[in-house]
């Protein structure tokens, strides 16, 4: 016989074999998984430098990033068009290996949103978004205009 024939023959019946170790084993025993399954902790001031870079990546300047001292919370002046969801996004995206869930709450009355980033029930971070104030010029006179003294 040739060789090759007698090696998948062989090949073959391994797989087999596995197969029915594998379906006939303890259905409720242990697997095996390369991934590490626990996810690292994380601290309100790693939350803190991670937000902080993505609102900027957002398009949020600096200066409208405000931690209030002495709590977990940051105030953040968004423009009129900015969606609080981009950032609950991105920044989902950025903790997913460590233990920390987004909770996101809108006011629509007071035209705000609270996202907050939690492990277990410990609110690590909250991030208090509102809106820029829109400055509304004058009716006749032009927002540019100089007052001339006399």
């Amino acid at each position: 016989m040739d060789k090759r024939i007698i090696i998948i023959a062989i090949l073959a019946v391994t797989a087999i074999i596995l197969t029915i170790v594998r379906e006939s084993g303890d259905p409720g025993g242990e697997t095996f998984s390369l991934i590490q399954s626990s996810k690292q902790q994380i601290s309100g001031d790693r939350v803190y430098a991670m937000a902080d870079t993505t609102l900027r990546t957002l398009g949020i300047k600096k200066g409208n990033i405000r931690p209030i001292k002495n709590r977990n919370d940051v105030r953040v002046l968004m423009p009129q068009s900015f969606d609080p969801l981009l950032f609950v996004r991105a920044m989902k995206d950025s903790l997913e290996e460590f233990e920390a869930d987004i909770v996101s709450m809108e006011n629509s009355k007071e035209k705000s949103s609270t996202v907050q980033v939690k492990n277990n029930d410990i609110i690590l971070k909250s991030f208090l978004f509102s809106k820029e104030p829109v400055t509304i010029a004058k009716k006749g006179v032009s927002p540019l205009a100089k007052k001339s003294i006399k």
